[in-house]
């Protein structure tokens, strides 16, 4: 399976692109995933790969990954002649209180149509509950679903986010590319580095994503207590959030990463960028510096030794909270990541992510990296 990866400042680049593409004999490509500032117009993209009958997924995003670069307001595309029997596009749109009928009408299209299949998903949606929908994936498709994902963005305004195909746009949506794990090969790890501190809290009261009391304290009084104001809560954003994320223990042994986002002073709660319930526990961590990029490295370094073959494409879902924690130094991090495989890498800064932890259960995080191999099999 051939890759070809690019980025673009404006629709006309991206027509010229594609139109250059047709007489790049023998490459054909049949599908595109294409992951967009909201600075462009999303329809304008979709009629441009529709001309050239292109099937794509894509989304808005908070930056744009190509190979070794990290992009700012551009179009990052990745075509890939895909065999048309190799996969499908599942699209639909949710609200908070049909994601069991959004997660019924992926997995249904998934099981029927493939016998072994993955799953690449984009969510769009603010506030949508992407752990509850990932739960409800794993709960039809069983615990060791392949399936991987982020959460689309918008520049970080934490307004409205989108997700798209050939036809259809939504705020409140998910759209999924679905592949027969037999013809192409999917495999992928979620990682993030962060190093925990400090003791072992409990979350004692929580709603969603609203986190009320730690250790039966205010949760922002006890935030507060560790590490301080970033501002002046004038607009309830101005705390330390993504420098200090929540290690949220899970059963099975593995942590993920709740990045708190939002102080509600009133409440004196904090909201976080997934659920947590009370009783779960939980530490703070801290981005060691450089040391996390090694680190994370490392974990893909390793997963890449295990491979047995050579992948055809990269995807990277890399959460914009890490950006806000690393600054400059989540451009040494993506590079690092495509010279560990040197293959075509698309991806984008996003609002959660969804992958595999080393021990092979699949969650939904937060100030994480996912990457994905593709390959044709």
């Amino acid at each position: 399976m051939i890759s070809k990866t690019f980025s673009v400042a404006s629709l006309p680049a991206l027509e010229e692109q594609l139109a250059n593409l047709q007489t790049d004999q023998p490459f054909k490509p049949s599908f595109a995933f294409v992951f967009a500032s909201i600075a462009h117009s999303i329809d304008d993209i979709m009629n441009i790969f529709n001309r050239y009958e292109i099937s794509i997924i894509g989304c808005s995003s908070a930056g744009e990954i190509v190979d070794d670069r990290l992009y700012e307001q551009e179009i990052g595309v990745m075509l890939l002649d895909m065999p048309a029997d190799a996969f499908c596009i599942v699209q639909t749109d949710h609200d908070q209180t049909e994601l069991d009928v959004a997660a019924n009408t992926l997995s249904t299209a998934a099981l029927q149509t493939f016998d072994n299949p993955a799953i690449i998903l984009l969510l769009s949606g603010i506030e949508v509950d992407a752990e509850y929908l990932t739960e409800a994936l794993k709960l039809r498709m069983g615990e060791s679903v392949c399936l991987f994902g982020g959460m689309a963005g918008d520049d970080f305004r934490l307004q409205e986010t989108y997700v798209f195909g050939n036809y259809q746009i939504s705020s409140q949506g998910l759209i999924a590319l679905v592949v027969d794990n037999n013809k192409i090969a999917i495999e992928g790890m979620a990682y993030s580095g962060w190093e925990a501190i400090g003791i072992e809290h409990t979350v004692t009261e929580a709603r969603g994503t609203t986190v009320y009391t730690i250790n039966n304290e205010p949760a922002l009084d006890v935030f507060l207590r560790y590490f301080g104001y970033y501002g002046n809560l004038n607009n309830d954003r101005d705390v330390a959030t993504s420098q200090y994320p929540m290690q949220v223990k899970r059963k099975g042994g593995y942590s993920v990463l709740r990045s708190p986002t939002i102080a509600k002073e009133n409440e004196r709660a904090i909201v976080l960028a997934g659920k947590v319930k009370a009783g779960e526990k939980f530490h703070f961590s801290v981005s060691p510096g450089f040391e996390v990029i090694d680190s994370t490295i490392a974990g893909f370094e390793k997963m890449k030794k295990q491979q047995t073959y050579s992948p055809d494409a990269l995807l990277l879902f890399s959460c914009k909270g890490r950006h806000a924690s690393l600054g400059p130094l989540i451009e040494d991090e993506i590079s690092r990541l495509h010279q560990c495989w040197n293959k075509p890498m698309i991806g984008f800064l996003s609002y959660g992510e969804i992958g595999c932890v080393e021990n092979g259960f699949c969650d939904f995080h937060n100030e994480t990296c996912t990457l994905v191999t593709l390959k044709e099999l």
